[in-house]
């Protein structure tokens, strides 16, 4: 090999291994510094819920109001959000971004009509997804940036965080 090619080999393979740091970087400072809510789960096809060696989350705040049900798949919408009781509730959904006092999560549009939050799976150890998938109440805790993006922190299972050896 050439010097060139293994200088240019090497400058490859440290700009992937940068991406992977940053990107990890990133997810943790939103879970360290992020504020912490906990949304509802709505009820998914349970056909579909559980896949290989993760869980499908939907949420009751995904669905894409009227008032933006002309837009297209891939737009971006905030999601403005207020407690009620125990987990936090859609209070407006906007296509601008919130102001900085209001708590919001940042979604898109996708083509199931649905708003993708980037928090739709959960992995969990093989064969216990059917554990989630048959549990009536679920709650999910996350962890948001200042930019709205979510972060899983953790599952709740009928009030109790997820382990599949105790639930």
């Amino acid at each position: 090999m050439t010097r060139v090619a293994s200088i240019l080999f090497f400058a490859v393979v440290a700009a992937q291994v940068v991406g992977l740091v940053a990107f990890a970087g990133v997810r943790e400072v939103a879970l360290t510094e992020g504020r912490e809510i906990t949304l509802q789960t709505a009820p998914a096809d349970p056909r579909s819920m559980f896949q290989g060696d993760y869980a499908v989350l939907d949420y009751e705040i995904a669905e894409v109001p009227a008032h933006l049900a002309e837009q297209p798949a891939g737009d971006t919408v905030y999601v403005v959000l207020v407690e009620c009781g125990d987990v936090w509730c859609a209070a407006q959904h906007t296509r601008s971004k919130p102001e900085s006092a209001d708590v919001y999560i940042r979604g898109v549009i996708g083509v199931n009509r649905r708003l993708d939050f980037g928090i739709g799976t959960y992995f969990v150890p093989e064969g216990t997804g059917d554990i989630i998938e048959l549990a009536g109440d679920v709650k999910v805790v996350v962890s948001l940036d200042d930019r709205g993006q979510a972060v899983i922190k953790d599952v709740l299972v009928h009030g109790v965080p997820f382990a599949p050896d105790r639930n």
